[in-house]
C-alpha cells in the first residue's frame, strides 16, 4: 500500500503539454485502486485477443492522439471512457507521469489518477477480453524477470502476475512508478529468452 501524501507533490500538472518528438503520441490512464488516503493496486486491462497491435498484452487504458484531441489527458480520458464503459468523472487526475519511449515509434505519456467508482465497468470486448485489480502486493510477490535486449544496453522486465504476464511499455511504467515513490527494490532474475516472437519470454517453459 502506498500513501498518497508520499508521491502526489512530485507529480507535474502541466497537462497540456504536447511532447516535442516525431513519435506517434500517445495518452493512458494509471488508474490507482484504494482507500481515500492509501493507494492498494493498479487497475489494468487485458486487450482483445482479436486486435493487430498488442493483443491479449495487459495494458493501461489508453490510446492513440487523434487530431481533433486538444491535449493527451483528453485522449487518456477518451479512451478511459470507450475501453472501460464508465465515465471520465470516476477519475481524480493526480498528475502527470514521465512520458516513455517505447521501441516501436511511441511516446506514452501516462496520467496518475485514482478510480472513484464502484467497480462497474462495461468494458468495450472489441478491444478489451477483461479488466484486472492488481494489489501491489502482487508485484512485491510474483516472480519477477528480466531477458536482455540483442544489441542494445537494454533489459526487458517481466512480473508473472496471478491474472497474466505484465511485460513491454506497460511493465516499463509499473516500475518506474514504483522504484520512484515506493521501497520496491526488488532484483529481477536474469533470463534467457525463450520464445522467437514477443513477449520473447514464457515463464511456464523456464
Amino acid at each position: 500500500m502506498l500513501p498518497y501524501r508520499s508521491f502526489v507533490e512530485k507529480l507535474s500538472r502541466d497537462f497540456d503539454e504536447i511532447p516535442d518528438t516525431t513519435e506517434i503520441k500517445s495518452g493512458v490512464i494509471f488508474p490507482l485502486f484504494g482507500s481515500k488516503e492509501v493507494a492498494e493496486g493498479i487497475i489494468l486491462t487485458e486487450r482483445s485477443k482479436h486486435l493487430k497491435s498488442h493483443p491479449g498484452q495487459i495494458s493501461f487504458p489508453g490510446g492513440v492522439k487523434e487530431e481533433e484531441d486538444p491535449n493527451l489527458l483528453f485522449t487518456a480520458l477518451r479512451e478511459w471512457e470507450e475501453e472501460m464503459g464508465v465515465k471520465r468523472s470516476t477519475l481524480n487526475v493526480l498528475g502527470k507521469l514521465e512520458g516513455l519511449h517505447t521501441r516501436t515509434g511511441f511516446h506514452i505519456t501516462p496520467f496518475l489518477a485514482t478510480y472513484e467508482g464502484d467497480f462497474s465497468f462495461h468494458p468495450n470486448h472489441d478491444e478489451v477480453d477483461r479488466i484486472l485489480l492488481v494489489p501491489f502486493s502482487d508485484l512485491w510477490t510474483s516472480p519477477f524477470y528480466s531477458i536482455p535486449i540483442p544489441g542494445r544496453d537494454h533489459f526487458a522486465y517481466y512480473f508473472d502476475l496471478p491474472d497474466g504476464l505484465l511485460w513491454g511499455a506497460t511493465c516499463e511504467m509499473v516500475l518506474r512508478f514504483l522504484k520512484e515513490h515506493s521501497s520496491f527494490d526488488r532484483i529481477p532474475l536474469l533470463v534467457k529468452p525463450n520464445l522467437l516472437k514477443p513477449p520473447f519470454l514464457d515463464p511456464k517453459s523456464l
